[in-house]
Formats: structure tokens, sequence, C-alpha cells
């Protein structure tokens, strides 16, 4: 089924203290000064307002003030660590690859640990179908009371309970139209769970992002180019509590804005070694009080930023509209989709 376009809708102007703004605050940082981070894994806990990055089989933890206050980690028991999260009650879901089988390979090692990183016990995947037995995860995301899974190069999407009990799935590389042989060499760049439901997903060969409803609207932006809110190579996505869309752009390193109505907005970040600037941004993940955290390659480590303040320092406003805008009911999505409600709370 083809995207069906929906018009090119107009862009407001970048709103004011009450819109979407952004300021450099800080790296998170321990007592030596900025952690030199190098694309890593960051989670923000928001339940408990601390931070959480993965690097090297190490999870280190910062308070919400970007500092380190703790970390664990090198555990052989949790596997080489891939991902992780953390719930309501501060259990840490780690997700983890055991590459011990040389014959049958690597296969997900999930650990449920507690706030001191200790591991309390293992879950594996059940129930799956069949067509999902060689679904190996590499993201994990919790959401209210769901596990969510997801593997970047086969493009799948599998949630389940808390014992790792199958309760939906979806293939992402179906409802974008991407061939099982293509996916590979197209894969999904940023993957986040928006607070409504929806799965939201870059592809950066395809020089979109993706939001897919719970309802199974899929609905796609962005237009390939080198200018203000062009998608050159789009990374990490992720949407705050006011509905505003943030999409990170490798090649231009900035962080590019969108309204509620996927209007481009304007952008922030751009290469450069000044404080603010970005090198090739990646994850991107909202916390409380308004924050944005930036992940970066080149050792720039875990950039902050402000997304409350007033006028953003070298920010670039745009009124341009959004281009690329399509949206589609899923056929695919009912069909491999078992009923779940808006918050995959069942």
């Amino acid at each position: 089924m083809k995207l069906i376009p929906i018009g090119v809708i107009a862009c407001a102007p970048a709103l004011a203290a009450d819109g979407a703004e952004a300021d450099y605050l800080y790296q998170l940082s321990d007592f030596s000064g900025t952690i030199p981070y190098n694309n890593v894994r960051i989670h923000v806990d928001r339940f408990h307002d601390e931070i959480y990055v993965a690097e090297a089989n190490r999870v280190r933890v910062f308070n919400d003030s970007g500092m380190e206050i703790y970390w664990f980690g090198y555990q052989s028991e949790l596997g080489a660590i891939r991902d992780l999260a953390v719930d309501e009650a501060g259990d840490i879901w780690v997700l983890g690859q055991d590459f011990r089988d040389r014959v049958a390979g690597p296969r997900p090692v999930i650990t449920r640990c507690n706030y001191r990183g200790e591991p309390q016990g293992t879950i594996a995947l059940s129930g799956l179908p069949q067509e999902l037995t060689g679904f190996g995860p590499n993201r994990l995301i919790y959401r209210d009371g769901r596990l969510i899974f997801a593997n970047d190069t086969q493009m799948l999407v599998v949630v389940t309970d808390r014992s790792g009990a199958y309760v939906t799935s979806y293939d992402l590389g179906e409802l974008v139209g991407v061939p099982e042989d293509e996916r590979s060499a197209t894969e999904i760049r940023g993957f986040n769970v928006a607070p409504d439901g929806s799965l939201l997903f870059t592809v950066p060969v395809h020089f979109q992002a993706y939001r897919l409803s719970p309802d199974g609207e899929v609905t796609a932006w962005g237009q390939r180019g080198s200018g203000p809110g062009r998608f050159g190579l789009g990374s990490g996505i992720a949407v705050d509590d006011r509905g505003f869309y943030y999409i990170s752009e490798r090649l231009r390193g900035v962080v590019m804005v969108f309204d509620p109505r996927l209007s481009f907005v304007y952008e922030f970040g751009y290469n450069g070694d000044r404080p603010g600037n970005l090198i090739r941004p990646g994850q991107l993940a909202i916390g409380n009080g308004g924050k944005l955290y930036v992940t970066q390659m080149r050792n720039r480590g875990v950039s902050v930023f402000s997304l409350n303040s007033g006028e953003p320092q070298g920010a670039q406003r745009k009124e341009v509209p959004s281009e690329g805008l399509t949206t589609k009911p899923s056929a695919a999505y009912s069909n491999q989709s078992a009923e779940i409600d808006r918050k995959f709370s069942g």
C-alpha cells in the first residue's frame, strides 16, 4: 500500500517561551570532568530523575544535574550489554547478548536488576509466533508494564509482559515497504515510544521519520536535502510532553525540531567544537524539567539542552512547510497485531 499524501501543512513561526526552545546546559560528567562518550546508548529514568548510559559493558548512573553517582557492570551474567530500561519500581532491565555458543550464535539475555545493578533474575522471550523465531533484539524500552524490544536490521518490534511472554509485534519493514532481503542494508536508526504509545523511528536511506499510532495509522515526514529541516542522515528521534518532535541529523550536526503538526520549526547544534555544538548527534532522550539528552561521536560525550528557556543560542529559525508529509491506514498493522491499548497496558 502506498503512502497517501494529505497535503502540505503551513508551518507556524518558531514559538517563544511556551514553545520548543533549546539552550545548551552541560555535558554528562564525573568529578574529573566531561566523560568522553562516543555513540553510546542512553536511558532517562523519569520516575526517579536519573540518567543511565551503557558503554563497553558498564552502566553509569547520573543525577539530574548530570553528575555520575554510581556505576555497575562487567558481570558475565549480563552478557554484552546492548540496552537497558528502568521501571517505576526502580528495577533495571538489562538487555545483553551471550556469545558463548559459537554454533547457535548470540542469544538475548534479559536480566532484571535491583537499583544497585545486582542481578535478581532473568527472563526469556516466550510465545513468539513461528515467523519471529530468529528475532534478536538490540533495543529495549519499558512502557506501562510492557517490555518493548526492537531489532534495527530486522526492522521488527516485539512487545512482551514483564515475564517475557509475547503480547504483540510490529513488522516496521513491511509497514514502510522494505523487503526482508534489503533490511540489513536499510535498517532503522532511531527508535522510541511516544507517551501515547506511538512507535517512532527513522530510516536514514528513506530520508524520513515515521510514526505508527496505536490505531495503526502510519505517518511519514521528511525531505532529502542539506538545508534547515531537511534530512541528510536522520538518526535519533524523540517527542516531548508538549508534542514537539526532535530528530538528530548527523551530517549537519543538528537536532531538528518539528511542532505537533509535524511542521519544521527550527534546529540547533551544528558541527563544531564549541559548547552547544554537536558532532554527528545520535540517540535522543527526553528528561524531566524540559531537558533533552543528545549522544554524539568523536568522544564528545552526551550534551544536555534545556527546552524550556528563552532564545536558543545559535538556533536557526525558518518558516517552511513540512515537506514529504504523508499518512496511511496500515492493513499490515491490523494483520500483524494483537489487540492492545494505547499505552501497551493491556
